[in-house]
């Protein structure tokens, strides 16, 4: 198995669509636990995409470590209640890799970065429901923000206010256990800003980036780092592939920057 190059400054997301891929393949390097969780989803959408999170998520780590993707051990306990639905944690290394998966429709992502506890979200672009849930999801600021926009664009600028808030809760480990609209987030595009959350960690260290993912998606990526500017780079599955099977590899091949931190 050959290694990726993966710096102490990088962040590495990787993308998919889930119906690339076969179930056999899919399932060819999980685990009995993880397959038998796959058959807990009574749609088979929601089970292909539970499938393919495994499967990238594996592929991923075992390209870094340089194993095959069978022998990556994943601790899925939830912090607070020990059920198998928390954070994804890598066990057998000796250095901290952190890792996130994330999927709606047909896009599934995983980030890997050795800078520290990340989250990554991807969402389909809503068309309805904004309404009811923007005093759920959004501050006060953020809400006007929202409203001052055309109304042809509030249903994109409210998936991406989601996918920011989404991406940093589960860097936290928190999801939804603590209210979207208790973090406010300013900026647009590439370059989102977390302002201020009820954590007692400076906002300064929360980089937060946005996901190029097709048209009908959206995506973002934080990463909470002590070491400074991290580099973004984002991929889909073809150039996972690439780095995986390449003998010989050019320092920074297999991945497309997104945004470098400032």
């Amino acid at each position: 198995m050959t290694s990726i190059d993966l710096r102490d400054n990088e962040c590495r997301v990787w993308w998919l669509d889930p119906t690339q891929l076969s179930v056999e393949k899919l399932t060819s390097t999980l685990t009995n636990a993880e397959l038998r969780r796959a058959l807990t989803y009574r749609k088979e959408e929601d089970r292909r995409r539970n499938l393919a999170g495994c499967w990238l998520l594996r592929t991923a780590v075992s390209a870094h470590l340089g194993i095959e993707p069978r022998e990556v051990t994943v601790d899925r306990s939830c912090r607070h209640c020990g059920k198998l639905h928390g954070k994804p944690r890598i066990v057998n290394t000796d250095t901290e890799v952190y890792v996130s998966v994330s999927h709606s429709g047909d896009r599934v992502a995983v980030a890997l970065t050795l800078a520290g506890e990340v989250g990554v979200d991807v969402e389909a672009v809503l068309n309805d429901q904004i309404r009811q849930l923007t005093g759920f999801a959004l501050s006060p600021e953020e809400a006007q923000a929202l409203r001052a926009l055309p109304e042809e664009r509030q249903h994109a600028a409210f998936t991406q206010y989601w996918s920011w808030k989404e991406a940093v809760l589960k860097m936290t480990g928190h999801g939804l256990r603590l209210a979207p609209k208790k973090l406010h987030i300013s900026g647009s595009g590439q370059n989102p800003r977390l302002v201020t959350w009820p954590l007692d960690i400076p906002t300064e260290k929360v980089q937060l980036r946005t996901l190029n993912l097709g048209s009908e998606f959206t995506g973002a990526v934080a990463v909470l780092s002590e070491t400074g500017p991290i580099v973004i780079r984002q991929a889909d599955i073809t150039d996972l592939h690439r780095d995986v099977t390449q003998k010989e590899r050019r320092p920074g091949s297999g991945a497309v920057p997104v945004q470098t931190a400032a």
